[in-house]
């Protein structure tokens, strides 16, 4: 494996060893005994921690989560995926192991997007295979567009685009979104918690409920021990919802743009709640023909509860000769 020297970015201190088995899937997938390397990437107001699965040669996978989880979203779902992939799973800002964007002001949509052209930088990478779940598509589609020729395909998990702000909505969302950077501000003493109460919410209270086995992917990342109680590394302005304010029409105009060859794989249940998707994806099938649509069973986490449903789509998608239209 390529020395982490050779990145602009340096390993964290340890390794950490999947002994899972891949079943059922007949397709060349990660080895039982895959061995994962710590990253430390180097951007301009921190680092961006990742986590990388095989070898630095091989075909270059970003990874990107969902808001308010970590890397550790994609730990179950690695052993189901090809072998011959190197797969950086990362922590994006204020998440996991990674910096936070400056205190005291808003989080903006598209300090998210650019992240995604300085971990790139950082790793070196001129153009790489990307996949997102939730937040992490969406601000994957946005890079896609505005910079298509650094981006070979597209794997989008249960999210395709932001969700649009009406009109009615625009001037209290934006109220919320300086409201929580300044109760985050004035406000740096974390609660602790025990592992029990955290497992529990992660199971039990998120929009989508999470298995046990999937609660404690991303445990690991998620949080920081203090004694026997456990602390939230995520950044509290990431309760309030990270959204460009665009409407519909303006989604749709970004939608039509659309050129890299792409794979969206949705779950049954995200049919009833983002109803407005379904618009979205009408004019995506309409003015693109470089993107597969499929959906699966199972909730707004399947990929992390049940990766088996999800991997062998994936699979096929990266066998694939097809080419980007760009």
């Amino acid at each position: 494996m390529m020395r982490a020297s050779e990145y602009t970015c340096t390993r964290f201190a340890y390794r950490y060893i999947l002994t899972n088995k891949a079943e059922d899937i007949n397709h060349p997938t990660m080895e039982s005994k895959q061995q994962s390397e710590e990253l430390k990437l180097s951007v301009p107001w921190g680092h961006i921690a990742a986590k990388a699965w095989g070898l630095s040669t091989d075909r270059r996978i970003l990874a990107v989560h969902g808001i308010l989880d970590n890397a550790g979203t994609f730990n179950r779902i690695i052993k189901f995926l090809p072998k011959d992939c190197y797969i950086v799973c990362i922590d994006l800002p204020g998440h996991g192991f990674s910096s936070h964007f400056d205190s005291g002001v808003p989080l903006n949509y598209f300090s998210y997007v650019l992240t995604i052209h300085y971990v790139l930088n950082a790793l070196q990478w001129n153009t790489c295979i990307y996949m997102g779940h939730s937040f992490g598509a969406h601000i994957g589609t946005i890079f896609s567009i505005l910079y298509p020729k650094r981006i070979e395909k597209l794997i989008l998990l249960d999210s395709v685009i932001p969700m649009p702000t009406l009109n009615e909505d625009l001037i209290s969302s934006l109220q919320g979104v300086c409201d929580i950077a300044i109760k985050a501000d004035e406000n740096k003493i974390p609660r602790l918690y025990t592992k029990e109460e955290v497992l529990y919410a992660l199971k039990y209270t998120r929009l989508s409920a999470l298995n046990a086995e999937a609660a404690e992917a991303l445990f690991e990342r998620g949080l920081t021990q203090i004694d026997d109680l456990y602390k939230y590394n995520r950044d509290i302005r990431l309760k309030r919802f990270v959204v460009p304010f665009f409407d519909i029409d303006q989604l749709i105009t970004f939608i039509k743009k659309m050129s890299n060859l792409c794979l969206i794989i949705l779950s049954n249940s995200s049919l009833d709640v983002y109803k407005w998707q379904t618009c979205v994806l009408n004019q995506l099938r309409n003015c693109n023909n470089t993107s597969t649509i499929i959906y699966v069973n199972g909730n707004h986490d399947v990929h992390n509860n049940y990766p088996e449903r999800v991997a062998p789509h994936i699979c096929k998608f990266l066998g694939s000769n097809n080419k980007s239209k760009l």
